[in-house]
């Protein structure tokens, strides 16, 4: 990728372009399947079940356990794309929309809700209730994503198959989150030069991340109960003083209003835009944005699946489905509401040129200067860092925690891989990304030089399409063998 970048970029792209448009509308049809399978899951009967024993309580309280599952599933890439993802929509809208006009503004600042929203989690979900089911309640003996086919392979989970869907999902594992931390690491750099005034360099990008590093493999090190769930409150506790800091001094009166207008009218077009515009999965922009943001879900959904499931005994398939997707959805549209609205306001009131400094300076240089419009706004810059460094390390130490998880061959409920397996993940994921930003030095945007390894993730992706229907299927057999007798 360094000695041929543009010959392996034109290559990906090509191979992207070849699976987005035979496999785009199956993306498109599942997401919409797995939503409505899981709100008929949660309020069915069987929504009753609990993962565990009959009369067992919670191992985590909603708060920490809210926390760890939205801090798993985001990172620090939220504060980035929450601030700066309407502006794609506002140059380029969807179904046939003038660009930059004010019919744009609604898609605008709508989109961006969608996809980071109840879709998304659903996709999540799924592999956290079926792995989950299986974990808890018929006591499967590891924590892996093939433990969620059990139901159908059997025996073969142990076997090759089995291990190829294991295999699968740790490849796709390590490159989202190698190639994440990449990407979120300027989002921190950019806090740092906007407050010192200083140049953005390698070398800062590069400090942010070994800082990343240090933080989440100390975390790691403390385990679920007094490192990740710790550190997911303290990220979400960060969040709120972040965005309530942006609703209070920003343009309050025009967050509440364009938020409410958002909302609603994502609501009334939700069909539409789940399917896309026409043709059906097969238009440029759902080929960029709504196929892109599915087929990365679900080639990180196994990884969601295993940590939720891990944080989840004790607690019921209702609380569990409506939980992830009701916290991770609100979670997430906060960031597009306030963040995003607030740069939206100043680029239309031409209080400052937001557009030209995405287009120039780049997106996470416009997150950063967005927040110093405001009174103090400057002064808050070290605390978004900070907290965006935090955010960081609650997504990677989760990951870690669930490759060794993975690579654990017999792990019961209530355990934690060995010390050294948590400490050996969260190095080796932290060397690609570091790797790659150094390699790049002497680039002037060596931060793209990650984006080849993003379509890679997402060339992954298909196989998992075929793990969730076999997820799917599988819990739903074991639901009906193990409550054929039972009164729910």
């Amino acid at each position: 990728m360094f000695i041929a970048p543009e010959r392996t970029d034109q290559a990906l792209n090509k191979a992207y372009n070849y699976v987005a448009t035979n496999l785009g509308s199956t993306y498109l049809i599942l997401g919409i399947c797995i939503l409505v399978f899981l709100l008929y899951l949660a309020l069915s009967k069987y929504g009753n079940l609990i993962l565990g024993q009959k009369d067992e309580e919670p191992e985590y309280g909603m708060f920490g356990w809210s926390a760890m599952l939205f801090c798993c599933g985001i990172g620090a890439s939220l504060v980035l794309w929450g601030s700066t993802e309407w502006v794609n929509y506002y140059l380029n809208p969807p179904f046939g929309v003038n660009p930059e006009s004010p019919e744009a503004i609604p898609w605008a600042t709508s989109y961006g809700i969608f996809h980071w929203g109840i879709t998304g989690w659903a996709i999540y979900c799924l592999p956290a209730v079926a792995i989950g089911y299986s974990y808890h309640v018929r006591k499967f003996g590891s924590l892996k994503t093939s433990a969620g086919c059990h139901a159908i392979l059997g025996d073969k989970t142990n076997g090759p198959i089995g291990r190829f869907i294991d295999l699968i999902y740790m490849i796709a594992l390590l490159g989202v989150l190698g190639a994440g931390l990449g990407f979120s690491s300027p989002t921190v750099s950019a806090t740092i030069t906007e407050f010192f005034d200083v140049e953005e360099s390698i070398t800062i990008t590069v400090s942010g991340l070994l800082v990343c590093i240090a933080m989440y493999s100390v975390s790691v090190y403390f385990g679920v109960e007094k490192g990740i769930q710790r550190l997911s409150k303290m990220c979400v506790y960060m969040a709120f003083f972040v965005l309530l800091y942006i609703f209070i001094f920003g343009p309050t009166k025009f967050l509440i209003q364009t938020s409410y207008e958002s909302l609603v009218f994502m609501t009334k077009n939700f069909v539409t835009m789940s399917i896309g515009p026409p043709p059906f999965g097969q238009s440029e922009f759902s080929k960029s944005w709504t196929i892109f943001y599915w087929a990365w879900f679900f080639g990180l959904g196994p990884f969601m699946g295993i940590f939720v499931a891990r944080i989840s005994r004790g607690r019921t398939l209702r609380t569990m489905i409506l939980g992830t997707l009701g916290y991770g959805t609100l979670g997430c549209a906060l960031f597009f509401m306030i963040m995003g609205n607030n740069a939206l306001y100043l680029e239309i009131n031409g209080l400052m040129p937001v557009i030209d400094i995405w287009s120039n300076e780049g997106a996470a240089i416009m997150a950063s200067r967005s927040i110093t419009e405001m009174a103090l706004g400057k002064w808050i810059l070290p605390f978004v860092g900070i907290f965006c460094l935090v955010f960081m390390a609650t997504t990677f130490d989760s990951g870690a925690y669930t490759l060794a998880s993975s690579a654990t061959k017999k792990m019961n409920p209530g355990e934690n891989p060995e010390i050294w397996h948590r400490i050996f993940w969260a190095i080796f994921i932290g060397i690609l990304p570091l790797v790659l930003l150094i390699g790049a030095a002497d680039s002037s945007d060596p931060v793209q030089k990650l984006k080849p390894f993003q379509t890679i993730v997402l060339l992954i992706s298909p196989p998992m399409l075929i793990v969730y229907i076999i997820m799917a299927v599988g819990l739903m057999k074991s639901i009906f063998e193990d409550t054929k007798t039972e009164d729910l």
